[in-house]
């Protein structure tokens, strides 16, 4: 779409938000997207540094003495998803923006890929905060403003573990990463990482039968979305419906499994996964029967939930693939693993009401030719839990004697709210004044930046605002144009009053 000046206040934001939804940058690819808004800030005459993570700092200054000190803070990276039948290379295509209407609203998403919203909104806003500032049309004379652009956040919060405390020494500190207008969030679960390798033996299949077949068996359609904002509203997990899947076949059938592959990102709810393996050939025909069996109980259990479950069976020619299987007693166990492995929420928090309090993803599997590689990112407002999560995870893979290794990391950024910080008490009344209602305040089921500061920074205040996003690390991410302007009005008016 060509005409962004006309969807709602300020056009800035929507000029640069079209500009960086041009400019590729997945987690680990960001120095286009830093580039681009270094220039920007040196051309409007604003100091610009580059820390050793590669975060960029952009300094406004006050002439104002004893200005507040304040950090608008968002990180450069998205998640890169895409749905399978678009053609899309993350490395150097631009999104391709649309605007489309759900129920009467207008919404910004992008075609078959995740949006970027998360947290292109941040970059945004925030360069629309600069020239605004630089053009005189807005004057905040008595804050002096520093702008952090964080790298990597999606993959771990790398940058904002390596910002200098020192950069942390400010009055306020407020988050663009929030994923709703009415919502001001004061607090998020931190995180560990679990990476499970798992040591593959094979054998050819010459040496088992000539008569085999083998086909590929696909799930897709799923809703996916974030792992931790996501992780409470009973979706699907394709890996979890896939490992059920083969499970059902290997009990009934004699197949051979050649690999198995699902999700991409810890932060992402796996929509689509597959498995190639080898069966008889004449019993293809029952096992497409059976698949059919097993795609009615999966709509009627995620009836309400999932309306576009996909199970797909199609044959493949052997020159395609490996003649190299699994063997069969390893088969068994890594199907009952994958079975048995948690997903989802694991307790509710016992204070605030309807947030959970930890969860676990089985966020993705791979298999190469001698491992099978899983990841899960387990979330909490208490790290002990993590670590609980991890030990149960530990003691389950070591049930079948497999040859494992398993490496957790994290153990990092609880942030535990805070109700009675001058920061936010400053911003809900703001917000009641020109909305004339109260915003709701929230923790989030979600590692935020926010945790990584307050390790560095304990009594540094900070908030999380945003505008209105769905769907985020999915395709189907989109962002609500009037909560542009709603939000713009919030953040403008509250760093006035600060």
């Amino acid at each position: 779409m060509n005409d962004f000046n006309q969807l709602s206040k300020p056009k800035e934001f929507w000029e640069y938000f079209k500009k960086i939804s041009e400019i590729p940058r997945c987690s680990g690819n960001e120095d286009p997207i830093r580039a681009y808004i270094k220039k920007e800030a040196e051309k409007f005459g604003f100091k610009t540094i580059i820390d050793k993570a590669g975060n960029l700092l952009v300094k406004i200054p006050s002439n104002t003495k004893n200005a507040t000190q304040i950090i608008l803070q968002s990180h450069f990276d998205m998640v890169c998803e895409k749905s399978s039948n678009i053609v899309h290379d993350f490395t150097k295509d631009p999104l391709k923006l649309k605007e489309i209407e759900v129920n009467g609203q207008e919404w910004i998403t992008a075609e078959g890929t995740t949006l970027g919203a998360d947290n292109g909104v941040g970059l945004a806003y925030s360069l629309a905060l600069m020239k605004l500032i630089y053009q005189n049309k807005l004057n905040l004379q008595n804050l002096a403003i520093t702008l952090l652009f964080t790298v990597n956040e999606e993959e771990g919060l790398i940058g904002a573990f390596q910002v200098s405390p020192d950069i942390l020494d400010v009055n306020y500190l407020i988050n663009l990463d929030c994923m709703d207008a009415e919502t001001i969030v004061i607090g998020s679960v931190g995180g560990m990482y679990s990476t499970i390798q798992i040591r593959v033996k094979r054998i050819p299949i010459d040496e088992l039968t000539t008569n085999l077949l083998p086909i590929k068996i696909s799930i897709k359609g799923l809703l996916g979305g974030h792992s931790g904002l996501d992780i409470d509203k009973g979706r699907a997990n394709a890996i979890k419906l896939l490992a059920r899947i083969l499970r059902a076949i290997n009990k009934n059938f004699d197949v051979y499994l050649e690999s198995i592959s699902g999700g991409k990102s810890f932060n992402a709810i796996p929509r689509e996964a597959f498995a190639i393996l080898y069966i008889q050939k004449e019993e293809f025909s029952e096992i497409v029967s059976l698949l059919k069996i097993v795609q009615d109980d999966l709509n009627t259990e995620y009836n309400g939930v999932e309306s576009q479950i996909k199970i797909k069976s199609e044959k493949l020619n052997k020159s395609e693939i490996s003649n190299m299987v699994i063997t069969n007693d390893l088969q068994i166990k890594i199907l009952n693993v994958l079975y048995l492995l948690p997903h989802g929420p694991i307790s509710r928090h016992p204070n605030l009401e309807d947030l959970i309090y930890t969860s676990t993803n089985l966020a993705s599997i791979n298999t190469k030719k001698s491992k099978l590689k899983i990841e899960m990112l387990h979330r909490s407002f208490n790290l002990q839990c993590n670590s609980q999560t991890a030990e149960k995870v530990s003691a389950l893979l070591d049930l079948p004697e497999l040859n494992v290794k398993i490496k957790n990391v994290g153990g990092y950024g609880v942030w535990e709210p805070n109700f009675n910080e001058k920061l936010l008490s400053i911003a809900k009344k703001v917000y009641k004044e020109i909305n004339n209602e109260e915003p709701q305040i929230k923790a989030m089921h979600a590692g935020l930046e926010c945790g990584a500061f307050k390790v560095k920074a304990p009594d540094l205040q900070m908030i999380t605002i945003g505008p209105t996003i769905l769907a985020c690390h999915s395709p189907d991410e989109k962002l609500n144009v009037p909560s542009v302007e709603k939000f713009w009005n919030f953040l403008i008016t509250l760093l006035n009053q600060l």
